[in-house]
């Protein structure tokens, strides 16, 4: 889709580089980045703290899993906040695929908007842009994963989403930010709310936000939260700037009194982000997409990752930089490729070190693609880097411009065989409207996702596939077009 084009100049902290670097001239780079956080589910299966035989140390933490209905099988959200809905321009809509021992099961989907019949419709017209900051998370603590939707909760059951009531403060992500077990809600200022809540919406605490300077808006441009500290507490990365500028990030720590007020200055212009535990010590690492000190349009970048990795204090100061020309990563970066602006960490072959899918929406025109980069006992290399898109052997569809396969990621266990599927959205992806939307899910196998020729290896849909609209904007009240299905993606 076009895009206004605006040349800056960036300004670049020091790194540890994996690679010789070249100068570069005038670079693209953004300010409206999308937090991608790692673990957005309920369901806690476990706790990692030991040392495997033969293996790295495993990051300490729990696994969460987005799981509705309870039947081990993690489900997966795909909101779809500019739908037309009943009528209604801009009301937005929500779509749960189920998981299964086969992948997304597509016979049972559900979507909640406000031309749905019920008790969740009547929810869903309250809202414009129904979507909007969707957080999957058990926040009753009866083992059913919840979905928030701004102040809106829908409440899982052996049914799935069934009932649903009104928060007394709404939350963007949602994490265990004092390690009591409990799921717990961030709003946008970073004011927590403790769970467990009650069936009034109402949390067992709360926590005031901390008193910062985010630039041009009283709130993070961007959040990204998991365990970098590895005392199995969840901890936050923010990036904040003012209008064309961008600041250096900040990290703030998780403690048994709950998420910390005073943060640490990273050394890292950040946006979006993710954390997994690439090198195998113990301690998640923070991997973000690296904006510059200037970021005035992130769209027309090239695109680069910085890796920092965690410690018992958080990421450290020293940064690995990886991009689409660093050893073993395929391709070659181009102006608007936007290496990065998507980002899901998980163990996708079971070595024990965590991987990183890496969203690049703007290649080869804005059809978009995935790289897949792997963790090791130095971090993430570029080493047995894989790349795929829409036109690869084994994928469904045939990528165009404007698509933009690879805005969102999210690694996820929908088969419950401990091999994580990636899921992949495309806002732009034309289905009976323009920009309807589209989200593939591919199969995790012992060496990683990725397109394979064979049954059931790729899920392919739109929203007509689920019953959902395919109706959305067209520019004309706000900048956007389309539903933005596949802009985000939620498990």
């Amino acid at each position: 889709m076009p895009v206004d084009r605006v040349p800056v100049h960036r300004d670049r902290p020091p790194v540890r580089a994996l690679r010789p670097r070249r100068r570069r001239a005038a670079r693209w780079a953004g300010a409206v980045c999308v937090a991608v956080a790692l673990a957005a589910g309920a369901v806690v299966l476990g706790r990692d703290t030991g040392r495997p035989p033969e293996g790295p140390a495993k990051a300490h933490g729990k696994r969460v899993v987005t799981d509705f209905d309870g039947d081990g099988h993690a489900d997966l959200v795909v909101p779809a906040r500019l739908s037309t809905a009943g009528g209604v321009r801009l009301a937005g809509s929500v779509s749960v695929v189920h998981g299964s021992a086969a992948g997304p099961d597509l016979r049972r989907p559900q979507v909640v908007d406000r031309a749905a019949e019920g008790p969740l419709g009547d929810l869903a017209a309250r809202e414009e842009q129904f979507g909007t900051d969707a957080v999957a998370r058990d926040l009753d603590g009866d083992g059913f994963t919840d979905l928030a939707l701004g102040r809106t909760v829908l409440w899982g059951s052996p049914r799935g989403l069934r009932t649903g009531g009104t928060l007394a403060v709404g939350g963007v992500r949602g994490g265990d930010f004092d390690g009591d077990g409990h799921a717990d809600l961030l709003a946008a200022d970073l004011a927590v709310s403790y769970g467990p809540f009650d069936r009034s919406g109402k949390p067992s605490r709360k926590g005031s936000a901390p008193e910062r300077a985010w630039g041009d808006s009283d709130v993070p441009r961007t959040v990204t939260v998991g365990d970098l500290t590895g005392d199995g507490r969840d901890d936050v990365v923010t990036g904040q700037g003012f209008e064309e500028m961008q600041y250096r990030g900040y990290f703030f720590a998780g403690g048994a009194a709950g998420l910390a007020r005073e943060p640490k200055e990273l050394n890292t212009y950040n946006g979006t982000g993710t954390v997994g535990d690439v090198d195998g010590d113990g301690y998640g690492d923070l991997v973000v997409r690296e904006l510059g000190a200037v970021s005035e349009s992130a769209e027309h970048d090239e695109g680069e990752i910085r890796v920092l990795r965690g410690s018992p204090s958080g990421p450290g100061r020293e940064a690995a930089v990886i991009d689409q020309e660093t050893a073993g990563v395929p391709g070659t970066g181009a102006e608007g490729d936007q290496f990065g602006s998507a980002l899901a960490a998980g163990d996708v072959d079971d070595d024990g070190w965590a991987d990183v899918a890496v969203g690049v929406p703007g290649e080869d025109g804005g059809r978009g693609g995935v790289v897949l980069l792997f963790g090791s006992p130095t971090g993430l290399t570029g080493a047995g880097a894989r790349s795929f898109g829409q036109d690869t052997p084994g994928m469904p569809g045939t990528g165009e411009p404007g698509d933009g396969f690879g805005s969102a990621l999210l690694l996820t266990d929908m088969t419950g065989d401990r091999r994580p599927e990636l899921a992949v959205g495309a806002p732009g992806e034309d289905g009976a409207a323009p920009d309807a939307g589209a989200a593939w899910v591919l199969n995790g196998t012992s060496s990683g996702p990725g397109p394979r020729i064979g049954p059931r290896r790729v899920a392919s849909f739109g929203p007509a596939a689920l019953g959902a609209p395919e109706h959305g904007s067209d520019g004309t009240v706000i900048k956007w077009t389309g539903t933005h299905f596949g802009r985000t993606l939620v498990g």
